[in-house]
């Protein structure tokens, strides 16, 4: 992800400072979870006026388990 940034040219380290503050929030990977996550912030307001998104990597089936919606290779 970061070579992709470079890449575009982009900022990482403004992004970082937009989105993601010091005192953000982030859930540690544990064996028990399965999972960790982290919370944006700044993402632009929502149809639900949210302005934070979570982002979560692990296992599959763990990570499926906890979406609501989900895009796939037919969209």
């Amino acid at each position: 992800m970061l070579i992709m940034m470079e890449r575009f040219k982009t900022d990482v380290e403004e992004v970082r400072r937009h989105h993601m503050p010091k005192d953000f929030t982030r859930f540690h990977f544990t064996s028990k979870r399965k999972r960790m996550s982290t919370i944006i912030y700044n993402c632009g307001q929502t149809e639900h006026n949210y302005d934070r998104r979570l982002h979560m990597k692990g296992a599959a089936e763990i990570v499926l388990e906890c979406c609501t919606h989900y895009l796939n290779e037919n969209g």
